[in-house]
């Protein structure tokens, strides 16, 4: 089987590419860089513009919202008289 295999390799090596596959390797070559060309050449403008509409947006939402008030927190801290849940003030409220 070996040796079936090595004429057949041998036969194959000396055979005649077909008329059609000369310069095969040229033309893809030629036609992948005038794709990359034509690409290359009209960047996209959609891309830009819409980009450039979302960040006009994110800010003005990000300047139209008003910064939360500090008179709405929790006072936090242990000795407080005035802490939200100290459990004299839980105790007195009535539900």
């Amino acid at each position: 089987m070996a040796d079936s295999l090595d004429d057949t390799l041998h036969a194959l090596a000396q055979a005649t590419l077909p008329a059609g596959l000369n310069g095969l390797e040229a033309r893809v070559w030629a036609r992948i860089d005038a794709a990359a060309y034509t690409q290359a050449s009209r960047p996209s403008l959609g891309l830009g513009l819409g980009a450039a509409a979302l960040a006009m947006t994110i800010g003005i939402v990000a300047s139209g919202v008003p910064a939360r008030s500090e008179a709405g927190t929790l006072e936090l801290s242990v000795f407080s008289s005035r802490a939200a849940l100290i459990p004299s003030t839980l105790l007195a409220t009535k539900r």
